[in-house]
């Protein structure tokens, strides 16, 4: 073993002396050739436009509950949504509606290939709808048929189709996930379509553990924040400020209490309100970007004069009155604003912090989702018990929202959503505050 030992060393100590020369070339060629390519990667990437985004998301998700934004880069839907929220082909070609809009046909793409190579045909389309027949007339052809009429069923079928194993049918496919229990932690997104770069997404369960990993480096962008920390104070980081016109913050008022049953207090209480010019303001719970937004409503601009007058003869201003303002803990601020602004008309106002959302509230600050169709029949139609949590009753709304999923021509569905949006802002169930404000942020 010794004399072993001796060989080698020997047979080392040769060779080096014999090669001397090839060697010190070669690891000063090494070195400066891994220097050039540190230091032209950026420009190599532009060029070739390979680049790997790693992007942190905050939130727990399972493979059956992803993001949004995050399925439709894996997938889409028999349909996808076009700027103006309508429905245009995706996996299906075309669609035939009957006359009562009770029956869909929907033809389907004959090239489509799920990212496991296998084809896809209509006896893999599992949507869950209440109420819904689905009928497989052949491998390209499925037929849907209601109970009901439902013109916005197309727009539903945009949710995007992925088989399990997050397998699904579009530009990227998963390359790698990672688990703990049954939450991702990391999902590795690859290109199909050249020129995309991939993606390396990373989930963390609240902000301050993904303000660390962006300052530590392991993660390059931060999407979707409500907040920006300390960060834009950094050099070398982008941070874009955004509208999310995809949802509105408001004032839900309880209705089934007795409190809040007059109209003319709930206006009072919206003349009463202190402004908040730092946001973009919400008038109608559609949409701004959608086709049915109309802003030919009644306006809540500030007038302290006209909430004095009304509140000082409510029951509100009684010495012995108070109401609670319930919110999350990321909009106590705008509710003490609030609840400060209407003591001063000699109210007994306390605002409440809530970590889940508590149905025995009298006034609820919060935000709530906008639906891509104008159709908000599950938050203002009287039956929903489950999800008109203001407990609104109004019967002309009830008809101008059971004609609106049943009406198909645009222009007549257009018109009953502007009479549907000027009633109800009217009317008040919800004082419309503004829509949110989402930061991303990007190492340059």
């Amino acid at each position: 073993m010794r004399r072993l030992i001796q060989f080698a060393l020997l047979f080392i100590s040769v060779f080096f002396h014999k090669h001397r020369k090839e060697f010190v070339i070669s690891v000063l060629s090494g070195f400066f050739i891994t220097l050039f390519l540190i230091q032209a990667y950026p420009l190599l990437i532009n060029i070739t436009g390979q680049k790997n985004f790693k992007i942190g998301v905050i939130g727990k998700y399972r493979d059956t509950y992803l993001p949004d934004y995050i399925q439709k880069q894996i997938s889409f839907g028999l349909t996808i949504l076009d700027s103006d929220g309508e429905a245009i082909p995706g996996a299906a070609n075309s669609w035939d509606i009957d006359e009562n809009a009770k029956i869909y046909t929907f033809h389907l793409k004959k090239n489509l290939l799920w990212h496991d190579g296998k084809g896809f045909t209509a006896k893999d389309i599992k949507y869950k709808l209440k109420d819904a027949q689905f009928t497989v007339v052949d491998d390209y052809t499925l037929k849907i048929s209601l109970k009901d009429p439902y013109v916005i069923l197309p727009v539903i079928l945009s949710q995007p189709l992925i088989k399990e194993g997050i397998i699904g049918l579009g530009e990227y496919k998963v390359a790698r996930v990672d688990y703990e229990a049954d939450i991702i932690t990391s999902l590795s997104l690859q290109p199909l379509v050249a020129n995309k770069p991939s993606i390396s997404y990373k989930f963390y369960t609240d902000i301050n553990q993904a303000f660390l990993a962006f300052k530590l480096g392991e993660i390059n962008v931060l999407k979707d924040l409500t907040s920006i920390d300390n960060l834009d104070k950094w050099t070398g980081v982008k941070i874009d400020k955004f509208n999310d016109y995809n949802r509105f913050v408001g004032l839900f008022f309880n209705l089934s209490s007795s409190t809040f049953k007059v109209k003319e207090i709930r206006q009072a209480l919206a003349y009463g309100l202190p402004k908040f010019d730092e946001y973009d303001r919400v008038y109608t719970p559609i949409s701004p970007l959608s086709w049915a937004y109309s802003k030919n409503v009644r306006l809540y601009n500030t007038d302290p004069d006209t909430a004095a007058k009304v509140l000082s003869k409510s029951p509100l201003a009684s010495s012995s009155s108070t109401f609670t303002i319930s919110t999350y803990p990321s909009y106590v601020a705008q509710a003490e604003k609030i609840a400060e602004s209407w003591n001063k008309f000699g109210l007994n106002v306390k605002v409440k912090v809530e970590n889940t959302f508590n149905s025995s509230f009298q006034i609820f600050l919060m935000s709530l989702p906008i639906p891509p169709d104008p159709d908000q029949y599950s938050y203002w139609q009287s039956t929903q018990d489950n999800t008109n949590i203001t407990h609104y009753n109004n019967p002309k709304i009830d008809k101008l929202l059971e004609e609106g999923r049943k009406t198909l021509d645009k222009n007549t569905r257009k018109k009953i959503y502007y009479d549907f949006q000027r009633y109800l802002v009217d009317d008040l169930p919800v004082i419309f505050l503004y829509y949110p404000k989402l930061y991303q942020i990007e190492r340059t």
